[in-house]
């Protein structure tokens, strides 16, 4: 068999790596050009078992045991550090001063004095006048006017005769116990408004007044007090303010009428109901037209029963509290102890929780109901008991000289009561 170098012919030996692998890939590509012409069968890579091949045993061998390896814990001694202790941090604490609020003190609307009962404001008159121009033992004047005066045509208001009193309690130095005259005293023009009116006799005279539960009259008076609110709620000479409604004088809470013009009020539509609702809706509106002026209202029984009064001075209570208070325009120790008990013990009760003031039912020797030095001595002395330390004396005794002294000593007992409250 020829050698490669004998086929190819003696050659050198392969002199670098080009020559080696120009070489091999000689070979392979002579290889491939002899399978692709079946020029040499393919090669079987696993050959047939031959049957009479002697199988062998497995080698078996004994596994290697190992002793394990014991190695002893190394135990390291803990590492034991000293605790780092810090000052704690004191701090002064702060200390703020206490916030003071002056506390609120509620007004307590103790209306007190001497003052006089004089006649109503008019063209003619003047509440405020010469009789009391030196008493100096007197605190005010109850003004009273009328509204029809004041209110000559609907949404028409002359406020000419309260500011011609104003300055005369400012010329002396005197305060007003202010009083619209109601009932009789109602504008006319009410009824051309749509108002009800209803007839009766006073002092002998036919007079109307306007049903004091009749929508018409309540809008009407409701705005006018609203106005006479705007314009002098915050006049310093007004000290008190009575409320007043369509009763028979315009002024008390009574009705003096007779049976049969009883039977006729009812007929127009009179109930309890109506009239407290009238009064109470009259309080709320005077309480808000003078929201930081004391307001009280008289207490008469209406038709011998009592729960007008008790229920009208109820409401004014329970919202007005210390600025609300009641009047007595039947003063004297008979009376309160005789004929208006009830009354007086509204009185009593009321001067518990805000005051109570009372007007003399008549002057000594002289008016309707005259009284005599005794009996208007008594009936001062029962107000002092009783602490009701606001009180109207009439005119006529205030300009009388021989009861100066009974007057005088019972004012000072008003001023000594009063300072110690």
């Amino acid at each position: 068999m020829q050698t490669l170098n004998n086929k190819f012919g003696d050659k050198a030996p392969l002199k670098n790596a080009s020559d080696a692998l120009t070489s091999i890939l000689f070979l392979v590509l002579s290889s491939v050009i002899l399978v692709g012409c079946g020029g040499a069968a393919p090669i079987d890579l696993n050959p047939p078992s031959n049957s009479n091949d002697t199988p062998t045993d497995p080698v078996v061998t004994d596994p290697v045991v190992t002793d394990p390896v014991v190695t002893d814990p190394v135990v390291t001694d803990p590492v034991v550090t000293d605790p780092v202790v810090t000052d704690p941090v004191v701090t002064d604490p702060v200390v703020a001063d206490p916030v003071v609020t002056d506390p609120v003190v509620e007004p307590t609307y103790k209306i007190s004095g001497t003052f006089c009962s004089c006649g109503p404001t008019s063209q003619t008159s003047s509440s405020i006048n010469r009789d009391t121009e030196n008493l100096d033992y007197l605190d005010g004047v109850l003004v009273r006017i009328s509204w029809a005066d004041m209110n000559p045509q609907a949404g028409i208001y002359d406020w000419s005769y309260l500011d011609e009193q104003i300055g005369y309690a400012e010329q002396r130095n005197t305060k007003i116990a202010l009083a619209i005259l109601n009932g009789p005293y109602a504008p006319a023009w009410l009824a051309e408004e749509g108002a009800i009116m209803f007839e009766y006799t006073l002092r002998g005279n036919v007079v109307s007044l306007p049903l004091p539960w009749d929508t018409v009259y309540l809008g009407y008076y409701q705005a006018f007090i609203e106005e006479l609110g705007a314009r002098y709620s915050g006049n310093a000479f007004i000290d008190l303010v009575h409320i007043t409604n369509s009763t028979t004088n315009g002024f008390e809470m009574q009705y003096t009428f007779d049976s049969a013009q009883i039977t006729d009020f009812e007929t127009a539509g009179y109930t309890e109901e109506r009239l407290i609702n009238s009064w109470t809706t009259i309080i709320d509106a005077y309480a808000t037209a003078f929201p930081n002026k004391p307001v009280d209202v008289e207490v008469h029984p209406v038709f011998r029963s009592d729960k007008i009064a008790t229920d009208v001075v109820d409401h004014g209570l329970a919202l007005y509290g210390k600025r609300f208070g009641v009047l007595a325009a039947w003063w004297s120790e008979h009376n309160a102890k005789n004929v208006y008990t009830s009354m007086f013990t509204i009185l009593k009760n009321v001067q518990q929780e805000s005051f109570a003031g009372v007007q003399l039912v008549g002057a000594v020797s002289t008016g309707l109901n005259p009284l005599t030095e005794e009996q208007l001595a008594a009936a001062l002395q029962l107000a002092i008991d009783n602490g009701f330390y606001y009180m109207e004396i009439w005119n006529n005794d205030l300009a009388n000289t021989q009861l100066n002294d009974l007057i005088t000593n019972n004012d000072n007992l008003i001023e000594a009561q009063t300072a110690v409250q």
